[in-house]
């Protein structure tokens, strides 16, 4: 059994709006992404995130509906297939203002027997908000009527246009309603129409409408489909607030036709013009009806010939960029339209006093490609992106950067003309707008213009970062410190990037101290106890200790080496042996009452091997005086010490144990002392208080040499009395520290969260919740193998612990456990607490090579790190360690305007694995692209040889390649320059393929090329080596092979039109083991290990195999299937975070899946079957209390699908689990009524025998894992 959950959530956007949710006068921006809506409110200061909702399906759209008389709007939101389904949501507020969106009905719009919609799949509602036109099946669409924003009712209508390209409403009267429709007709010709809807009968008009002419729109205009699909957007009526009269000819609205060379204006007919336009067709009608054959037929060739005239556009204008992907209306009374390209490039269209000047193109400037474009308020435009981030730009009215550049690049061939010619607005009332020129009363208004200016008028206000689509990735750990990041390749158009993606807390760097070594051990020092500001720092190294006065006003900060500590040569601090412990301490009085308390001094306790000392600092010299010291009276040296505000803890060889205090005249006193030689040698001690605003500690933890078990004593009269003790660890403990996560202070506090914690000497943390005084549920986490420290901090006011070895990692409380967050910090020696004026709450480390100061923030945080790379379109990458460089295959297409050839051009690059500069570059040969890239070592004469292996195809003329070729590089750098500059591509070695390399993989030294089998061969006995690729074997009994993997010596091969194979590598040969033959069109596949197998496919589904033995043959057999609703472009095998261990961990992390829409997710193993049972068992009774937006269940929407829809003989999901669906049980858990209704499921079959509290640790144990 597999558990599915999520890492990373979608980040492509599909579409926004802007509409008024609410009764208040806020306006609203509601984004849909790929599984969620989210909803924020426009404030003065920006977006402010009102509420989400998770969608159970494919998403495809979400449009407003406007109340009649009302502001406000409700939301629609349409599914896509196989099961599509439109969402009727409404939003709602709560007193204090928060927002909720809740689906208050859904209707199926799944017909089993019709074709899906081939290319319009949308929703268009009427501007009164009474009606809406869905389509998504060939030949029908859906007719939904509204009363007051909600559903009234729906029809279906037959459209005998089948091939639906667009659709648009038309501006008419009150009550009437017409759409345009776009479409393609059986000659392949575009054609433009308009039919009426007739409400009353529920059907379309059988004849095209009156209301807009029919046309025929020219191949020269709109380009092969197979390119682009244009837009259809419908223009409202010129305002008829013409006072003056000046509006002899009004603009009666139209159409707009957007995605071709041009883009075309319709406008609507005239009452004159539609009434001949009926009589013509009333005569036509009567004659096709004659019983003169001859005079039927003219009739008949007549309407053909109507049907196939091109009729001129009333407006156009040259479109000069790339295929138009987002349009959206400027709210203003002067029709203005933002239009976005392919590539980023954002330019407006201006139907101002379009009687006289035509439209106006005016470039803006260059942006993220746009799936959807919204304006928002003030010159600011929501800009959402599936290629690149989404964005908040400000559209200036002037040029605010590259002053002396294009705007935007336009072709030569189109006439242009000057911003300089365009005057301002006049305040003449239907007059906005006129060209200055000689030439303005022979220009004809219906051509248009296109504004050439230089400039950009596009600023960036806010970015939104999106890592979709994800087309490849590797995990890779470039600084060798353990924590392995993730490496995508994304992006396109303009926006292809790399990004570098890391999940823990972030750290900066203040300041840094060079030159300290051999440091073991560091403290902050304040003047006083109760003071906040540290004014010193203690250092201990090996064989001495150094203190530092901190200098600092504020601004600029040093630090002072101080060299007299005391006024006497026996008095004041000892420097000249490393210090154990050292800390300010509070001082005892006694009051009148005759008891004891604690107050402010200034007081520090020092302890080294040889003795503890009690000194004061005199502020105003900045020494310190000795008031007292102790040793051991039998000359025993300290081995280990804690320290805290009114206690010292010593520790002896022959596990000697004394506690001191200190006493009112400001001597020691000794507390409690154990009995000698009866503990073992002690490694570790710790007296920290679990309530820090306390002085004292009852708890006393001490970890033991040799048994490496760990005890915790409290005090008493009788002495140290033990009260846990933890089984051995593996490893010696290095420190220790019993400490409470949580904002209260003792058990009484919901938020009081003891743990015992140590940092071991092979470099692990373990850690026990402190429950009931035992010590059970054990769990470490690795941090490389130096030993590790163990640190309190406090993190955005959250009291944390730092724990650091050779790597770093901050542990906090977070929904209910500890959390790991880690930190890119190498080999920490030590740690402390730090707080200046000029660095407050940072924390002072010590390395081998220094001390630095710096600040830990963003606690598990998602870190991405986006290298834009523009038009250079990352593919594939592979990482080569021992160079320290990716490899990575690009593929770069300059923009170019609609309908003109693009050329890719293709190479493979080396980037430095830190700066990602660009090394070395190799170009392909002309229609030649990257399609693989990977790295291997092969044993060449006994030595491993690092290379780079990149597959290729051409692609010259064909549909499907049947040349490629398969390149070896070496990568080497020139001992006179340096690694940036002179590293350097060598091919090795290249083979030509039939067919394209779509992927690659090793087995044994030799390379797997989709699906041949090469060895990479070298010349023997000749003075300069030369190597060759050696074919071995070729596998021939697959359709078209795009994805492989690799375990040992055995190989899945992935057939995009057939299914599974497994092969393996015997003597050199490829050999088939089994192959499943039933139709899946796996998209990518992976190895579990060598008889399991993970796959995805073309209908967002995953799916699971597992090699068995039928009938004396093996045969894959499918144990797994589910419907993610998202494609798969990646598996990694492994584990992203480093998830704590236990010893009876049920829960492994095995894959990494990464999809188009932006995902990453973890694939999980449930180790123990009886838990797979108890799991599958919450899954099904949460499915009975918790519904997700659609009208399915969440049984039915996780149910495998196939292009068809659902399949009968797949009525469920098998195999795989929702892992993000079941910790909801985790937020139930504050509602036990809730809680009792998922454990008592529907009857008593299906009632859960595990109980609550286990449920819940396996629960909060898979949060961890991703």
């Amino acid at each position: 059994m597999k558990i599915v959950t999520t890492f990373h959530q979608p980040s492509s956007v599909l579409a926004s709006l802007k509409c008024q949710l609410s009764s208040r006068d806020l306006e609203h921006l509601v984004v849909a992404k790929t599984n969620r809506i989210d909803v924020y409110s426009l404030q003065p200061h920006g977006l402010q995130h009102q509420c989400g909702i998770e969608i159970w399906g494919t998403m495809l759209t979400i449009k407003s509906v406007p109340i009649s008389g009302s502001s406000r709007s409700n939301l629609l939101l349409l599914l896509g297939h196989p099961g599509p389904e439109l969402v009727f949501l409404f939003y709602t507020e709560t007193s204090s203002g928060a927002g909720e969106l809740t689906a208050k009905k859904s209707l199926s719009l799944y017909e089993r027997t019709l074709r899906p919609a081939e290319f319009f799949s949308d929703v268009v509602v009427h501007s009164s908000g009474k009606l809406a036109v869905i389509s998504c099946y060939t030949g029908k669409l859906k007719i939904v009527t509204f009363k007051s924003g909600n559903h009234d009712q729906d029809f279906d209508v037959m459209l005998p246009e089948l091939n639906l390209l667009g659709l648009a409403f038309l501006p008419l009267a009150e009550d009437e309603y017409a759409i345009a429709v776009l479409h393609l007709d059986y000659q392949n010709r575009v054609q433009l129409l308009a039919r009426d809807i007739l409400l009353d009968d529920m059907e379309l008009s059988s004849s095209p409408s009156t209301v807009l002419t029919p046309t025929a729109i020219s191949s020269k205009i709109l380009p092969p489909l197979a390119d682009l699909i244009p837009k259809l957007i419908g223009v409202p009526a010129e305002a008829q607030a013409y006072e003056d009269g000046d509006a002899e000819d009004p603009y009666l609205g139209g159409v707009l036709v957007v995605g071709g060379k041009k883009i075309m204006m319709y406008e609507l007919a005239s009452g004159q013009s539609q009434a001949k336009q009926r009589s013509k067709r009333r005569r036509l009608e009567s004659k096709k009806k004659s019983t003169d054959e001859n005079e039927a037929e003219k009739a008949r060739s007549k309407e053909q010939e109507r049907e196939a005239r091109k009729r001129k556009a009333q407006g156009s204008v040259h479109w000069p960029w790339s295929e138009v992907l987002a349009i959206c209306a400027i709210d203003s009374l002067i029709p203005r339209y933002l239009i976005g390209d392919a590539y980023g490039r954002l330019a407006m269209l201006s139907l101002e006093n379009v009687r006289e000047q035509g439209l106006i193109l005016l470039p803006l400037g260059e942006t993220s490609p746009p799936t959807t474009l919204t304006y928002l308020t003030a010159q600011t435009l929501y800009l959402g992106s599936h290629l690149g981030d989404s964005q908040i730009l400000h559209i200036s009215t002037t040029p605010t950067s590259s002053l002396t550049s294009p705007t935007l690049p336009i072709p030569s061939e189109i006439k242009t003309t000057s911003a300089a010619r365009l005057s301002r607005p006049s305040t003449g009332k239907g007059k906005s707008r006129a060209v200055d020129g000689d030439d303005e009363d022979s220009r004809d208004p219906a051509k248009g213009l296109v504004v050439e200016s230089k400039g950009s008028f596009v600023n960036l206000v806010e970015t939104f970062k999106n890592i979709a689509p994800i087309v490849d990735a590797i995990m890779v750990d470039t600084d060798g410190s353990g924590e392995r990041q993730i490496v995508t390749c994304s992006g396109g158009g303009n926006k292809g990037a790399i990004n570098v993606i890391r999940n823990g807390a972030d750290f900066q760097e203040l300041a840094s101290i060079p030159g300290l070594t051999d440091v073991i051990n560091v403290w902050g020092v304040r003047d006083q106890f109760e003071d906040t500001i540290d004014t010193h720092i203690l250092v201990s190294t090996l064989d001495a200790t150094h203190l530092f006065r901190i200098n600092d006003a504020g601004g600029d900060t040093t630090l002072t080496y101080v060299q007299e500590t005391g006024i006497t040569e026996n008095s004041g601090l000892i420097t000249n042996l490393p210090t154990l412990a050292f800390g300010n301490v509070s001082r005892r009085v006694i009051g009148a009452s005759g008891i004891a308390s604690y107050v402010n001094s200034q007081q520090v306790v020092q302890v080294t091997r040889k003795e503890v000392l009690l000194l004061e600092c005199d502020i105003a010299s900045g020494s310190y005086q000795q008031l007292t010291k102790w040793a051991f009276n039998d000359g025993l040296e300290v081995t280990a010490a804690s320290v805290n505000p009114s206690q010292v803890i010593l520790a002896s060889r022959g596990g000697r144990l004394v506690a001191l205090g200190m006493t009112d005249d400001n001597q020691f006193r000794v507390v409690v002392e154990g009995p000698p030689a009866v503990l073992p040698d002690i490694s570790a001690i710790s007296c920290t208080p679990l309530d820090p605003t306390i002085c004292f500690s009852n708890y006393i933890t001490v970890a033991y040499w040799g048994t490496n078990i760990i005890e915790i004593f409290v005090l008493d009269k009788k002495g140290f009395v033990s009260i846990s003790k933890s089984a051995p660890l593996p490893a010696l403990v290095r420190s220790v520290l019993l400490h409470s996560f949580g904002s209260d202070h003792s058990a009484k506090g919901e938020d009081f969260h003891p743990h015992l914690l140590a940092g071991l000497g092979d470099g692990s943390v373990v850690y026990f919740p402190w429950k009931n005084k035992q010590l059970n549920d054990k769990k470490v986490i690795s941090l490389g193998h130096a030993p590790v420290s163990l640190s309190m901090c406090l993190v955005d006011g959250k009291r944390t612990v730092f724990a650091a070895g050779n790597r770093a990692t901050v542990l906090t409380w977070e929904k209910k456990r500890i959390h790991s967050s880690p930190i890119m910090l190498k080999e920490i020696v030590a740690a402390t607490r730090l707080n200046m004026r000029t660095f407050q709450s940072s924390l002072l480390l010590a390395t081998p090579t220094g001390l630095f100061i710096g600040r830990v923030q963003d606690l598990d945080k998602m870190h991405v790190r986006s290298i834009d790379l523009g038009l250079d379109n990352p593919r594939r990458v592979a990482y080569e360690p021992n160079s320290r460089v990716f490899g990575v295959g690009i593929t770069r297409i300059e923009p170019n305007r609609i309908g003109d050839p693009e050329w890719p051009k293709s190479s493979f690059r080396l980037l430095d694995d830190a700066t990602f500069s660009a090394l070395a570059n190799f170009n392909c040969e002309q229609d030649e692209e990257v399609t693989a890239v990977m790295t291997y070592s092969p044993v060449i004469k006994e030595k491993p040889m690092p290379v780079f292996c990149v597959g290729t195809y051409t692609y010259a003329a064909e549909r499907e390649p049947s040349e490629g070729r398969l390149l070896i590089f070496s990568a080497y750098s020139s001992e006179s320059l340096s690694k940036t500059s002179g590293l350097q591509l060598f091919l090795v070695a290249s083979a030509d393929v039939k067919g394209a390399v779509y992927s690659l993989t090793i087995v044994n030294d030799m390379i797997v090329a989709a699906v041949m089998l090469y060895r990479l061969k070298s010349s023997d006995n000749v003075p300069t080596p030369s190597y060759s690729l050696e074919l071995l074997s070729e596998w021939t009994h697959n359709y078209l092979v795009s994805s492989l993997a690799s375990y040992g010596d055995r190989v899945v091969a992935g057939d995009k039109i057939n299914s599974v194979s497994l092969l393996k590598v015997v003597n050199r040969k490829l050999q088939n083991i089994a192959r499943d033959y039933g139709p899946l069109w796996p998209l990518c596949v992976e190895a579990s290990d060598e008889e399991n197998i993970i796959a995805a496919n073309d209908t967002l589904n995953l799916f699971t195999y597992t090699l068995s033995r039928t009938l004396g043959r093996s045969v894959l057999e499918r144990d797994g299937h589910y419907y993610l609703a998202d494609l798969v472009t990646k598996f990694i095998r492994g584990s992203i975070i480093s998830s704590d261990s236990a010893n009876d961990a049920a829960l492994e992390a095995k894959h990494i899946f990464f999809t188009s829409s932006g995902r990453i997710g973890v694939i999980i193993d449930v180790k123990d079957a009886e838990l797979s049972l108890h799991l599958t068992s919450l899954q099904r009774n949460l499915t009975g209390v918790i519904s997700g937006v659609g009208g399915d269940s969440h049984t039915r929407f996780r149910a495998p699908k196939n292009t068809q829809g659902r399949s009968d003989a797949d009525s469920t999901s098998f195999g795989f689990i929702d892992g993000d669906f079941l910790e909801q049980f985790l937020t139930r858990l504050g509602s036990p009524e809730e809680v009792e209704k998922i454990i008592a499921g529907h009857s008593d079959p299906e009632r859960l025998t595990m109980p609550v509290e286990e449920m819940q640790k396996v629960l909060e144990n898979l949060q961890s894992m991703h």
